[in-house]
């Protein structure tokens, strides 16, 4: 009987653990992120049409390069700053900090590099909510251009603005450029309720200097999914 007890407290706990894992999914920007697919799964990598937040303005990169570790999206092909070349998302594939374009930025292991165009288009990663539920979301920005980076970074949730900061200065690893300036970082965090394929955009934009030299911005991150609707007690 002892023994028959203890089988079934075995089955109740590897139950709850089994129902626990289960109650939360985490869409990673850096684990998740793809240089064959766009969309990807959950992740769209793409940029403004204009210099507008509209989400109807949203367009889908379609075309990807590759500099040493450093991988691009691109709006369309183009494999040098020119036209099709900005707005640009990049991410860096190595386990430690690789030099990016022309070497005049550096982004960490696994992180995402974001530049707008010079005619105030934003680069954009959208997340597009898979299930109905509570999200929470992270976010860190971090100026990572030598030449001190000077932008506008955002988080929305479809139209509406979550978060809105400015970037200016260098705040990406010390051991490539000392950090400085009068922001060089800007974090976001946040629980939110978004139905099934409601989005939420993390942006970066020229800043209010208006243009993009030297601007290349880092991104860290992740959307976790903490209840579907439907789940919750």
């Amino acid at each position: 009987m002892q023994s028959e007890n203890s089988r079934q407290s075995a089955a109740a706990i590897v139950l709850f653990f089994g129902l626990l894992a289960q109650a939360t999914t985490t869409f990673d920007l850096s684990a998740d992120f793809s240089l064959q697919n766009n969309p990807n799964q959950a992740w769209q990598y793409g940029y403004s049409e204009t210099n507008s937040l509209d989400p109807a303005q949203f367009r889908i990169d379609k075309s990807t390069g590759t500099l040493g570790q450093i991988g691009f999206w691109h709006p369309s092909v183009s494999d040098r700053p020119g036209s099709g070349y900005y707005p640009y998302i990049a991410y860096n594939s190595a386990k430690q900090t690789s030099l990016g374009s022309s070497n005049g930025w550096a982004a960490r292991a696994s992180e995402v590099a974001m530049e707008g165009s010079n005619s105030g288009q934003y680069s954009l990663i959208r997340f597009v909510a898979p299930a109905s539920g509570t999200y929470k979301i992270t976010a860190r920005f971090e100026g990572i251009h030598f030449g001190l980076s000077s932008t506008d970074v955002h988080v929305l949730y479809n139209a509406t603005s979550l978060f809105d900061a400015e970037i200016e200065g260098y705040g990406g690893d010390p051991a490539f450029h000392a950090v400085e300036g009068t922001s060089p970082t800007a974090a976001y965090s946040g629980q939110i309720d978004l139905k099934a394929n409601d989005t939420v955009t993390f942006a970066c934009g020229y800043g209010k200097n208006k243009t993009n030299f030297s601007d290349t911005t880092g991104l860290f991150a992740q959307v976790i999914l903490l209840s579907e609707a439907g789940s919750r007690k």
